[in-house]
């Protein structure tokens, strides 16, 4: 589905990054199918990710079409160099739309303002012409702010490129920079990273940045680099099969300098496959100087697949003769960690007693496919993390991380999603959607149905797993359908509670939920995410501000359906 309004109001805000306490509640999240699995090297997972939903877009009204910049005679097959005319639009404009066809640029790249708007047009590709220049910015994004760009695609070199010296070609540089928001970047081949993002002058650190719905491929040195960020939100990123150079990971932190941070970061659903080397790295190395440093990063629901030394690797140390000492957390939730070649899928050190870590309901598959119990994880994952701290949990429960605050960009008008919530007391409804009344574990009474209007109902006998409310998940209203709840005026947060009873594959159900007009949940597919008879739950903040909460499930593939929901009042 794609709506016609500004893609702010959909996106998942970065004021998510301000909570203090994030809680999650006790779902595996198995984002892949576990077919796949077997064989670790197939590329049948790729092809998934990149044949998805084109994202919203910003084109107004007022939006600049390139193709009106490009020469008399202009070729549609991304075969001429066309730098010299992009680069004179996207700078004299605030709104480019660029055309539905490659377009072909030089080494110098694509530089880009602030307050810049960018759309790329189904079939839009910026293709780089073969260089010898060992680094490059296919797009810079270099000290500015407010820039937004959607559905860039974008191909490197590295197949065809000339000379074998330098890493630094990258696909989208953004440094120094803030309020950047890029979703659906579709970036590949190139002769270094996909994405990095770093600092200008060693010293002036990126800020607010968000990245949504990437797929990075075969680029030579990491999908995404990330030098320095205080507030960044990575949102269903794909970074697979990179390899040529050091240190081939799928998403790499690894800081220049002690000016540095690693502040408010989040993590969403990244799906890491086959890389050379690792598929999440965080090494601090260059961090932390003779002043201390506080970290805090939170990684939810990490999909590793086949890379070939670890699925997860942090190391905490200071450089010789550095003094400071490093505080802080990293939590990692929900980890399916399946296939690392080596069966060994963490590595875990760290110098800094006041630097924490904890790993929730961790998910290991080995390489023959067999999944661990808690225990064997437990024991695996402990043996290869003996020297840091490391707390393991097998059930999901409170994580709290000392977040700092961060600007939300001025012109998003989504309600941030959150964490849910542990305060039952400020229930205004709750719902077992076509089922009857049920007192769920947690203390919370579920309505018989009521409130809708449309849509049938669906009752399974299957036992639902990661949960102890089986009937909340058995039950169904389906179709195209709506809820509305008389409410107060105020903020709300709303989980959803759904599983994939019927249908067996990913593809075969595919929906959206519009709540007052935004867009809260989007082409969601139940069993992608979750697999099949899982409980999994999504949790959504709102305002109401006419004292209805109106609820809209709307169908793209098949029937949409929710199980159960139940809304606080924040």
């Amino acid at each position: 589905m794609n709506i016609k309004t500004s893609f702010r109001t959909r996106i998942i805000a970065l004021s998510i990054l301000t909570s203090a306490t994030f809680v999650f509640s006790q779902c595996k999240k198995d984002t892949l199918d576990e077919t796949l699995v077997e064989s670790p090297a197939t590329t049948e997972i790729s092809e998934a990710i990149q044949v998805k939903a084109v994202a919203a877009d910003g084109i107004t009204s007022s939006s600049y079409y390139l193709v009106n910049s490009l020469p008399s005679g202009y070729v549609k097959d991304g075969s001429r160099d066309y730098t010299s005319y992009v680069q004179a639009a996207v700078s004299k404009y605030s709104n480019i739309v660029f055309p539905g066809f490659p377009i072909q640029v030089n080494d110098k790249g694509i530089t880009i303002g602030s307050n810049k708007t960018i759309t790329f047009q189904e079939g839009s590709q910026l293709r780089l012409k073969p260089t010898s220049n060992g680094g490059y910015n296919i797009l810079n994004i270099y000290g500015v702010s407010n820039v937004t760009l959607y559905n860039p695609v974008i191909v490197g070199d590295r197949d065809n490129h000339i000379g074998t010296g330098g890493e630094s070609g990258m696909g989208i540089g953004i440094r120094g920079s803030s309020n950047i928001s890029i979703y659906s970047p579709n970036i590949t081949n190139c002769w270094g990273d996909g994405i990095y993002i770093g600092q200008v002058n060693n010293s002036v650190n990126p800020k607010n940045i968000i990245i949504k719905d990437a797929y990075l491929r075969k680029n030579r040195r990491d999908g995404i680099s990330v030098i320095s960020a205080d507030g960044l939100l990575l949102d269903n990123i794909y970074a697979g099969y990179t390899d040529g150079t050091a240190p081939y990971c799928g998403i790499n932190f690894e800081p220049n300098n002690s000016k540095c941070e690693f502040k408010n970061i989040r993590i969403n659903n990244p799906r890491t496959e086959n890389n050379r080397s690792r598929g999440i790295q965080i090494g601090t190395r260059h961090l932390v100087g003779d002043t201390d440093k506080s970290v805090d990063i939170t990684i939810v629901n990490h999909v590793d697949i086949g890379s070939t030394d670890n699925a997860f690797r942090l190391s905490v140390r200071n450089m010789d003769g550095n003094t400071g000492k490093m505080f802080g957390t990293l939590n990692i939730v929900n980890p399916s960690w399946r296939g690392t070649k080596n069966n060994v899928p963490l590595n875990l050190e760290s110098a800094h007693a006041g630097f924490k870590t904890s790993i929730s309901s961790p998910e290991i598959i080995n390489t023959s496919g067999r999944t661990l119990t808690y225990a064997e994880a437990y024991k695996v994952l402990i043996t290869q993390a003996s020297r840091a701290p490391l707390t393991i949990t097998e059930a999901i429960g409170s994580v709290t991380a000392p977040v700092e605050s961060v600007e939300e960009p001025s012109n998003s008008t989504e309600p941030a999603p959150s964490a849910p919530s542990t305060n039952t007391s400020g229930v205004v409804f709750a719902v077992n959607a076509g089922g009857s009344a049920f007192t769920a574990a947690n203390g919370i009474t579920y309505s018989a149905d009521k409130n809708y209007s449309g849509g049938s109902t669906y009752k399974s006998g299957n036992s639902i797993s990661n949960t102890s409310d089986d009937a909340l998940y058995q039950s169904e209203r389906k179709g195209n359908f709506k809820y509305s709840i008389p409410v107060s005026k105020g903020t709300y947060e709303i989980t959803f509670k759904m599983a994939e009873v019927y249908h067996k594959a990913s593809g075969k159900r595919q929906f959206d939920v519009i709540g007052e007009g935004v867009s809260l949940i989007s082409n969601m597919d139940i069993f992608s995410q979750a697999g099949s008879n899982k409980a999994y739950d999504v949790v959504r903040r709102i305002t109401v501000n006419d004292g209805t909460l109106n609820l809209s499930f709307n169908t793209d593939i098949d029937n949409a359906k929710i199980s159960a929901f139940h809304i606080i009042k924040e």
